[in-house]
């Protein structure tokens, strides 16, 4: 298959990033709101956990020639600019106030000690994740790639699939099945390679065996991967497990898979130049998003803009302002490197993908 850009995996990566920032925003969520409309709010939170597991199989699948013939030169290319990524926007959010009242009358430390001490409490899993919370994605992704980097250069690619398989469920079984399972594991295990290598694994493999799934079998696979994880979720809460903390469950990779299959049987679809302008920009928004986020909600909170119009308000704000940030650090040369990991010596590379 060719490695150019396909228009419809451009279009999911930006609704994607959308459905992330959605996550974060947590609409209709909150004492504001009845029982009833909280239970939609977990919905549409399950819903959008197709993202980061499309990222993953987005990266898979476009690496898989590269991985596959240059296992190690391909793992270099996306560790040294995503590592410098991560570090620079770990640093940025480890120094960004959250609560810029605190910080004005209570000073600076008032605002960011508690934070650094609780993440200074678990040194390992802030290794894994980062600064914020959100940056677990570069580690998850790094890992996923070096593990099946050395599988393939020792020449253990059969291995892959199901050490993937074992991971998963050795993250279920310490993640959202804990209460159930009791397993234990030494990383939170959204982070790390439990949740990203099996993704990874399934964007190389249906590449590199040239699976397809019909257009009718994919829409089934994300409905019925989304009715799965609404059913363990309802199921889980009885261990009074919130259905919004799962971030990934049995369901989870029958839905991604689903929606990736759809869009690859429809390249066509966002066949448009701003689609495939914005969606170069995706990765950018991702990183920085979290600090439009934390400003606006600095900037609701003091204006008292609370509940409908607030929801109405912050997940559209941060989208249109993040790519706007993005944009502009894109334009200085000295801030250029925090949204783009392309490198002029990596040009044979220009059509893998991360997000």
């Amino acid at each position: 298959m060719p490695s150019a850009r396909i228009s419809s995996l451009e279009m999911g990566r930006l609704l994607a990033i959308v459905a992330v920032i959605i996550i974060h925003a947590g609409p209709l969520r909150g004492d504001a709101y009845s029982q009833n409309i909280n239970i939609i709010s977990d919905v549409i939170n399950q819903l959008s956990r197709f993202a980061v597991p499309f990222f993953f199989l987005l990266t898979g699948y476009f690496t898989q020639p590269k991985l596959t013939q240059h296992p190690s030169e391909t793992f270099a290319h996306y560790a040294k600019p995503l590592v410098t990524i991560w570090l620079a926007w770990s640093a940025i959010y480890l120094l960004i106030p959250f609560r810029f009242d605190v910080a004005m009358t209570e000073g600076y430390l008032a605002d960011r000690a508690g934070y650094w001490n609780y993440l200074l409490e678990s040194p390992l899993n802030t290794l894994f994740e980062g600064g914020m919370v959100h940056l677990w994605y570069i580690p998850g992704l790094l890992s996923a790639l070096g593990i099946m980097a050395l599988l393939i250069r020792f020449k253990q690619q059969s291995l892959m699939v199901p050490l993937a398989l074992g991971l998963y469920i050795w993250g279920l079984g310490a993640g959202s099945y804990q209460p159930i399972m009791e397993g234990d594991a030494p990383i939170f295990t959204r982070n790390g390679p439990f949740f990203s290598l099996l993704m990874v694994v399934a964007g190389f493999e249906l590449r590199r065996r040239n699976i397809r799934f019909s257009s009718k079998v994919s829409l089934a696979m994300f409905l019925g991967g989304l009715s799965l994880i609404l059913l363990e979720g309802a199921f889980l809460s009885q261990y009074d497990v919130w259905m919004a903390t799962h971030d990934f469950l049995l369901g989870t990779p029958i839905m991604a898979m689903g929606i990736f299959s759809l869009l690859l049987n429809h390249p066509t679809w966002g066949n448009s130049p701003m689609t495939l302008a914005l969606s170069q920009r995706v990765l950018g928004v991702y990183v920085a998003h979290f600090v439009v986020m934390i400003v606006l909600f600095n900037f609701l909170g003091a204006f008292a803009i609370e509940g409908l119009l607030k929801d109405l308000l912050l997940a559209p704000l941060t989208i249109a302002l993040s790519f706007g940030l993005v944009f502009l650090l894109e334009k200085l040369p000295f801030t250029r490197f925090l949204v783009q990991m392309e490198s002029k010596q990596s040009r044979h590379f220009k059509h893998s993908k991360t997000l």
